[in-house]
């Protein structure tokens, strides 16, 4: 599917607007398969974690931030110092001077979506854990990666990084300060996000060219 839209689209949009009817197509399938019933998944670790009543946290929290750390470590290492690390942003700068230097723009593509699909995967089956399964669970996730790339700069992952620990902060110092005014917090979070993209359009770590 993905295939003749990139090679006949000169957008790269075209592609994304492809992966989200994709993604509607696929959560409409499992809504007939599976039904419309939240189901939940085993903790991955039972037990918590208490420190002098001061700091309280499950184990399989614990767990999971440090697999998302070391899931992000390995990925950076892999984009920094492997061939097809330097290849994927070469092919992220330029996607024709990678061409013209003799990157296979092809099959580094293909491998690019495949690490993406992978790592959204990884984060998926983690999630679950805490969430439980239920229809359209990825669409709140997609929206928050989404504003953590915008607040970062795309295309920079130590932005991208970087976006992920402000929105965190942000939405866990307003849940805790708002709680009694319900999804308030998403609200101010949103018309903060508008003000900073009015403000620097290309995020905090992204360049304004692009």
């Amino acid at each position: 599917l993905f295939a003749p839209v990139i090679k006949g689209s000169a957008r790269e949009e075209s592609t994304m607007l492809l992966a989200a009817g994709i993604a509607f197509f696929l959560d409409a399938v499992i809504l007939l398969v599976f039904g419309e019933k939240q189901r939940g998944v085993p903790k991955i670790v039972d037990g918590v974690f208490n420190y002098d009543f001061r700091l309280i946290m499950p184990y399989d929290r614990i767990l999971i931030c440090v697999l998302a750390i070391l899931s992000i470590v390995a990925f950076i290492g892999l984009m920094q110092y492997t061939k097809t690390g330097r290849a994927l942003r070469a092919l992220a700068q330029d996607r024709t001077a990678a061409q013209l230097m003799g990157v296979n723009v092809d099959r580094y593509s293909m491998i690019g979506f495949a690490l993406g699909a992978m790592l959204a995967g990884l984060v998926g089956g983690l999630l679950v854990t805490i969430t439980g399964v239920n229809l359209g669970m990825g669409g709140p996730t997609s929206i928050k990666a989404f504003m953590m790339v915008m607040i970062g700069g795309a295309g920079v992952i130590s932005g991208a990084i970087w976006g992920g620990i402000i929105l965190g902060f942000m939405e866990a110092i307003g849940l805790a300060l708002l709680y009694q005014y319900g999804d308030i917090t998403y609200l101010l979070i949103f018309v903060s996000l508008m003000i900073f993209l009015a403000i620097r359009p290309q995020g905090l770590m992204g360049k304004p060219w692009g």
